[in-house]
């Protein structure tokens, strides 16, 4: 008997958010793959202990599977196909839920033993140097989800007249904000692979990102973390090491393209590319820089929420 694993969906934050489900399989004992559903998600698989292997979805096919084989497919499940999440509907249906309450959902009817309330951090490399520093998080492939590039850099002012060192993690080749950050002087700290940024963000002294994969590192890597939102806050994990920033309600010109987008009935990820997913990139704000939603989010207040975080980890250490 062996188990075969697909995330919630192809993003690596998904992996993230799927783990605490992954890790009560693997505690059965009993041979357990994971399928990845994109290169996002490839790189990983090294620190998380147990795994008998991993599979390209492009390269599975559960009909190939032995009669006591069993696929878990987390994107099967009414909880993730029939609503989309965030909308009016979803909220009239399950108030109050996020990524959260809908994997402990699945995982209650499907019998998966998972623990969503006890994360438990990922293996990674100690690297003192970074022991004192904020790490910023600032690129998505979602531009919606970005936070002015103006926002950061007068943000990076206010800590270090406060003494705090921070450092930029990302792609500038892979994201306009990362790269505008890395133009205007900001410390760049390279990390090319997912476990790179895995040890930078684990090791640092608090996070501040916006919604994206290496946020749900952080906040799984239980390191302080303020994360800035637009007005849906599906993908907001309430631990005591996390905050949320939440910018106001998108415009509707916004809202109603971001609602006819989304693929929530996707069951499988057949083509193997960093683009089987588009989902975010086919729709941008309507609105100029300066008066989109993110915007909204005031530097002053990310430092008031990560100091606040830094001072009760430092209470509770």
């Amino acid at each position: 008997m062996a188990y075969y694993f697909a995330p919630i969906a192809n993003g690596m934050g998904d992996l993230i958010v799927s783990l605490p489900a992954l890790e009560a399989v693997l505690a059965t004992g009993q041979s357990t793959y994971l399928i990845l559903r994109s290169p996002n998600q490839f790189g990983l698989s090294d620190r998380i202990e147990g795994l008998s292997g991993i599979i390209q979805e492009n390269n599975f096919s559960p009909d190939q599977l032995g009669s006591s084989d069993v696929f878990i497919n987390l994107r099967a499940h009414p909880l993730q196909s029939d609503y989309i999440w965030g909308s009016s509907e979803f909220e009239a249906k399950y108030p109050g839920y996020r990524i959260n309450d809908v994997l402990t959902g699945i995982c209650r009817d499907w019998n998966i033993d998972a623990d969503f309330s006890n994360l438990r951090p990922l293996r990674f490399e100690t690297i003192n140097q970074f022991s004192e520093t904020i790490a910023f998080v600032p690129g998505s492939v979602g531009e919606v989800k970005c936070w002015p590039s103006k926002h950061w850099i007068k943000l990076a002012k206010l800590l270090s007249h406060s003494g705090l060192k921070i450092a930029v993690v990302g792609q500038p080749e892979r994201s306009r904000v990362v790269g505008e950050l890395v133009e205007a002087g900001l410390n760049h700290v390279s990390t090319p692979n997912l476990t790179d940024a895995l040890d930078v963000v684990s090791n640092a002294k608090a996070v501040i990102a916006v919604d994206t994969g290496l946020m749900h590192m952080a906040v799984t890597q239980k390191t302080p973390t303020v994360a800035l939102f637009r007005y849906n806050t599906m993908f907001f994990r309430p631990y005591d090491h996390t905050e949320a920033l939440i910018a106001p309600l998108c415009p509707s010109v916004c809202r109603e393209r971001e609602y006819q987008e989304v693929p929530n009935r996707m069951m499988t990820y057949d083509v193997w590319s960093m683009d089987s997913y588009t989902y975010w990139k086919t729709w941008n704000c309507a609105e100029s820089e300066d008066d989109r939603c993110m915007a909204k989010i005031l530097p002053e207040l990310v430092v008031e929420s990560v100091v606040r975080l830094m001072e009760a980890s430092s209470r509770g250490a």
